[in-house]
């Protein structure tokens, strides 16, 4: 609207940040979000400047999942497969359906399966090691992988199974991680940082808009 007046002074409170101790909490939410992001150094830096104590044990899951989720965009599993294993039980109980593990058993088959039929022995060993324990709860997708072992000297790219190749499971799989790593964390999928600010920014140009109407019409 040409006739809309952004005017957010009107709506600041300037006392909000007057006590110290909301001011700390402020930052805080601001260095996790920069832990969250991966901004190690840039956290660390905002930490000395504003005087916080944050244990390293606070810090540490932070450089770990963002460590595991380079790793994951640069398409290397073992370090999350080895997150997963390590935390098995602890994910179960924390969801029940939780699919991390097998998901990621199954990109790691899949790099295997584009290997061509020279990796044939190497998939049969692989599926019996890490798909028998999951099995109760994923056979048909281990039996469909199985069942692209038949079209390995063909190639899987004219067969019923070459969706198998697609590369979306990458994009999933760093959800997935996200997702299940930040429930056993018991931390929310997304910085509360951004959340606010994105919530803020679809509420306020609203609310100054139904303020500069009022005024208008002096009610």
């Amino acid at each position: 609207d040409k006739n809309f007046i952004s005017d957010y002074a009107s709506v600041n409170n300037d006392t909000v940040f007057e006590s110290a101790a909301n001011t700390q909490i402020l930052n805080q939410v601001i260095v996790e979000h920069f832990l969250r992001q991966g901004m190690l150094e840039i956290a660390e830096q905002l930490t000395r400047e504003a005087r916080l104590d944050i244990p390293d044990h606070k810090k540490k899951p932070f450089t770990e999942l963002n460590t595991i989720l380079d790793s994951l965009k640069a398409r290397d599993l073992q370090p999350a497969l080895q997150w997963a294993i390590a935390n098995r039980d602890q994910l179960r109980a924390q969801n029940s359906g939780s699919a991390l593990e097998f998901k990621l058993h199954r990109l790691q088959f899949i790099e295997l399966l584009r290997g061509g039929v020279q990796n044939q022995m190497k998939l049969i060993a692989y599926a019996r090691q890490y798909f028998q324990p999951l099995a109760d709860k994923h056979e048909r997708e281990i039996q469909a992988m199985m069942g692209s072992l038949l079209y390995l000297k063909s190639g899987l790219q004219n067969s019923p199974y070459n969706y198998l190749l697609d590369s979306i499971g990458w994009s999933e799989i760093c959800d997935i991680f996200t997702r299940d790593a930040c429930a056993l964390l018991g931390l929310s999928v997304e910085s509360p940082l951004a959340v606010t600010i994105n919530a803020g920014c679809v509420a306020l140009p609203a609310l100054l808009n139904i303020k500069q109407v009022m005024q208008q019409r002096q009610v």
